[in-house]
């Protein structure tokens, strides 16, 4: 898929449709990311040892889904909140 395709109205409309599918398709990955930088970033500037809330919100949220049907553990969510909690840790 060519990401800029020049049209009469000099478009960039393969550009924006494909940012669209990114920001809708990854829409659960995004809110685990940020929830988890969030909460990390936050946390630390309350007190420190809340350094840890973004990590532990991500785990205390998949054992919530894992006891809470339809939802279900997924490993993906830890990723992806975990990297939120890397990334935050970076940032402080």
């Amino acid at each position: 898929m060519a990401l800029y395709n020049k049209t009469r109205w000099g478009g960039w409309v393969n550009i924006e449709k494909y940012i669209e599918s990114v920001l809708y398709t990854y829409r659960e990955e995004q809110l685990h990311f940020f929830w988890a930088f969030a909460l990390t970033i936050i946390g630390y500037q309350i007190w420190h040892p809340l350094l840890i809330l973004g990590l532990a919100a991500t785990f205390g949220k998949e054992v919530w889904d894992h006891y809470r049907p339809p939802h279900k553990f997924e490993w993906q969510d830890i990723m992806w909140g975990s990297f939120g909690w890397i990334v935050a840790l970076f940032c402080l």
